[in-house]
Order: structure tokens, then C-alpha cells, then sequence
């Protein structure tokens, strides 16, 4: 990873066929692996990472909203080329921009992140400005997205027309991170493990707009829904949720597709 001297993070992610589906595109946890590990590395050179939080302040950082346009899939052996800078905050969050680009050097994806701060022990957010001291935001024009993506549209509150069955994933040892619960690219490999195999094997994502809502353990017991808003030959539209067996919403997403070139 190089930085410039906007603050703006660079770096280039490989695409295994361990990331990938069987036509070889990568697949949606790619992305969200990549951005996690762009906006972790690139906070860890400012010295405000995880680690550098729990352990000077007794914070932490706490992903709770991503929204990604996909314009066109990598492929096996490509290398994406990733930017990603941090923004001042809005509301209780603190925004960072990731974006990268496929090997033409056109826009593969961009997205929007949404971060809070958790003071561990008040066990309450706080506000971007306590952390802002510790960050130089870029300052140039390309370098600034509007972080008001709106509201979710809730799993429960969807007019869905159709139903896939309820999938039961369970949590595993590797699937939680430093925080002690599951690390927040699992919840999205489990939303698309959830996902009609036929509607994958037609559709590529277009729009997925995820928020985090409560945590997750090790032993808890998960369910994931999936609703179908909208379909036609040349698009469709879903809602997932994810919850505990006590009823507790703990993820949610609005997902458009288009269908594959043929």
C-alpha cells in the first residue's frame, strides 16, 4: 500500500479462483474482504486501527453500513486497483470511500462505508470529531462522496413475491474477528450462500446496500431470509435479512441485479 499525499490510500488486489464462482467472476465477499482490508491497513498506518483503538483508548471501530455500485466483474488473475480515504464525519459516522479499478483502468465498483466509534467501556459511540484529530482528510474535490445513502428498506416491510427457502448457517471459529464476534464479511458470504443457485448462475450484482445491526457470536443460532421485490428478464430486486432465533434483526440488505451477458 502507498499513500499520497492527499491521504488517499493505493493498492492492488489479486483475484484468486479461490475468490471467484464457477464463471470465474469474483464473488460478492471478494469485494467486501478487499475493502475491509483497504480501509483496516490504511487506518493502521494512521495508527487509529482496531488494535490501536482497544489498546490506547479502549475503543473500537464498528462497520455499519455499506453501499457498492458494481459496474463490470473482475476476473481470475485480475488485479483490482483499490483507493480508498476517509471523510469527515456525518452524524454519528465516520464515512471512508473505497473504490477500485479492473485492469483497463475503468471503475469496476465504488462504495460508500459507513464507520462508528464504540467507546468499550461507556459502551456508547462517540462522535467523529473525537477521531478527526487523528486523521488529514483529503482535501481535493474528486476525493469527497455525499455519505447520505438514505435508509434501508426493511426485510419485514417488503412486498416480496417470492420467498427462497430460510437458510441456517452456523458460526464457527474462523468467523469471528478481534472484536470477539463475527467478523462483518461473513454475515455478506452468508446472504449470498442463501441465494438461489440458478439466480446466481444468471444475475451479477448491481447495486448491494448492507447495514450491520447488532452483533453476532459464536453460538449463536443464525437465520438468513431471502424476498424477491422484483424480476424481469433483464433485472430483479431482493431484500435479505439475517436474525437470531430469539427474533433479533441482525443484518439487512437491498440487492439489484442485472442478468449476464450472454
Amino acid at each position: 500500500m502507498w499513500i499520497d499525499e492527499d491521504n488517499v490510500a493505493h493498492d492492488g488486489y489479486f483475484v484468486r479462483a479461490s475468490d471467484t464462482d464457477m464463471f470465474y467472476n469474483a464473488a460478492l465477499p471478494f469485494y467486501f474482504d478487499a475493502m475491509q482490508e483497504m480501509g483496516g491497513e490504511h487506518a493502521s498506518r494512521m495508527g487509529i486501527s482496531i488494535a490501536d483503538m482497544m489498546k490506547e483508548r479502549n475503543w473500537t471501530w464498528v462497520i455499519t453500513r455499506t453501499r457498492a455500485v458494481f459496474h463490470h466483474p473482475d476476473v481470475w488473475q485480475d488485479t483490482v486497483k483499490l483507493e480508498t480515504w476517509p471523510q469527515k464525519g456525518f452524524k454519528l459516522h465516520c464515512p471512508r470511500v473505497v473504490r477500485g479499478y479492473g485492469k483497463d483502468g475503468d471503475l469496476s465498483f465504488d462504495a460508500m462505508t459507513l464507520w462508528a466509534i464504540i467507546d468499550l467501556e461507556k459502551k456508547r459511540p462517540l462522535r467523529p470529531s473525537e477521531v478527526e484529530s487523528f486523521i488529514t482528510l483529503p482535501q481535493k474535490e474528486e476525493h469527497w462522496a455525499d455519505p447520505d445513502i438514505g435508509k434501508i428498506h426493511r426485510f419485514d416491510d417488503a412486498e416480496i413475491i417470492e420467498r427462497w427457502p430460510t437458510h441456517y448457517p452456523i458460526p464457527t471459529y474462523f468467523d469471528i474477528d478481534y472484536n470477539k464476534h463475527v467478523n462483518n464479511v461473513v454475515y455478506v458470504r452468508w446472504m449470498v450462500s442463501a441465494m438461489d443457485e440458478s439466480f446466481l448462475e444468471g444475475y451479477e450484482p448491481a447495486v448491494v446496500d448492507v447495514q450491520w445491526m447488532h452483533q453476532t457470536f459464536r453460538n449463536d443460532k443464525v437465520q438468513v431470509e431471502t424476498g424477491v421485490v422484483s424480476r424481469t428478464d433483464t433485472e430483479a430486486e431482493l431484500v435479505h435479512s439475517i436474525r437470531k432465533d430469539d427474533g433479533t434483526i441482525l443484518f439487512e440488505a437491498n440487492t439489484k441485479w442485472r442478468k449476464k451477458p450472454q
